[in-house]
């Protein structure tokens, strides 16, 4: 499964759950490594609250859109 195109390279969580092309289960295993990556740069300490509420909020929001659709 391919996690990083050269045209996106870092895609968003929107980006991740909007496109049409991939299947459902990839945008999930997509939207899985970005929740796990930003669960390491906690664990670091390398993002602040803030940045880290707002990534887990798009996250979440990705998630179930891509789960909403077929």
């Amino acid at each position: 499964m391919p996690t990083r195109t050269e045209r996106d390279p870092d895609p968003t969580p929107d980006q991740a759950s909007g496109h049409d092309t991939p299947p459902k289960q990839e945008k999930l295993e997509r939207l899985d490594e970005m929740k796990f990556d930003l669960e390491r740069q906690t664990a670091r300490g390398t993002a602040s609250l803030d940045q880290v509420e707002a990534r887990a909020a798009a996250l979440k929001q990705a998630i179930d859109r891509a789960k909403a659709r077929p």
